[in-house]
């Protein structure tokens, strides 16, 4: 097992001999309802992770990068859908073999645990920074996320704050709960203030992070320690 205290990133012996699988741009490895037989270490690339409501509107739930886990849940039932938006690189195993791993190593298993719980705080972390804020502070948010992601990664930009946007719009859309117009009305709201460029329309350079971390209310997802508001006082009676 390795370890990385800074960023979080943990990689596991169980992975070690699994088999590598090469991914399509749009393929889906895990389909919503399946049984949740297998767990995925992502190698190379970017998946997206979503879920199709009753009505048909879909919500992406996150962007998975290099050392991110998925496939991992409690239910017998996968409850989501997870396909690649890049050509990517995967390797997988049983998740039998992943349990047995676990109950075999226990500091492994304690430090999968913190991992989990560190993504799951992390996820409240996006939820708060998403709730009641305008399009275009989402997606100040939305990119500041990225930034991080990409950090955490490992991944060799030639420039941070140089973001790679392999995502449509509508995944963008989709993921911060907004249109697809309304998405792009954002970015160029976001450029006529000079918080970004856009060299391409694939990638977005952060000019002025401050600027963009005072539009999301938020630092960055790059802290461990979540500073708390005012404390919300009882109601009376």
């Amino acid at each position: 097992m390795k370890y990385n205290e800074q960023t979080g990133e943990i990689y596991l012996d169980a992975f070690t001999s699994a088999p590598e699988r090469k991914l399509r741009t749009g393929e889906i490895i895990i389909h919503a309802g399946d049984t949740a037989k297998q767990v995925f270490n992502i190698i190379e690339g970017c998946l997206m992770v979503s879920r199709v409501g009753k009505d048909g509107r879909r919500q992406v739930m996150s962007f998975l990068f290099r050392n991110n886990f998925v496939g991992l849940t409690a239910t017998e039932k996968y409850f989501f859908t997870v396909q690649a938006v890049t050509p990517a690189k995967v390797v997988c195993c049983t998740r039998n073999h992943l349990e047995k791993y676990l109950a075999d190593e226990h500091d492994a298993e304690k430090t999968f645990r913190n991992m989990v719980f560190r993504v799951l705080e992390n996820s409240l972390d996006l939820v708060y920074s998403l709730g009641q804020r305008t399009a275009i502070e989402r997606l100040s948010l939305f990119l500041l996320y990225l930034r991080r992601q990409y950090q955490v990664s490992g991944a060799e930009l030639p420039n941070p704050d140089l973001i790679p946007l392999p995502m449509s719009r509508q995944d963008i859309a989709d993921f911060l709960g907004l249109k697809k117009e309304t998405v792009s009305r954002s970015f160029s709201e976001l450029e006529k203030r000079q918080l970004i460029s856009r060299p391409d329309a694939h990638s977005a350079l952060l000019t002025e992070v401050e600027g963009l971390r005072n539009l999301a209310g938020i630092m960055d997802f790059s802290s461990p320690l979540r500073l708390a508001g005012p404390r919300l006082k009882d109601k009376p009676g």
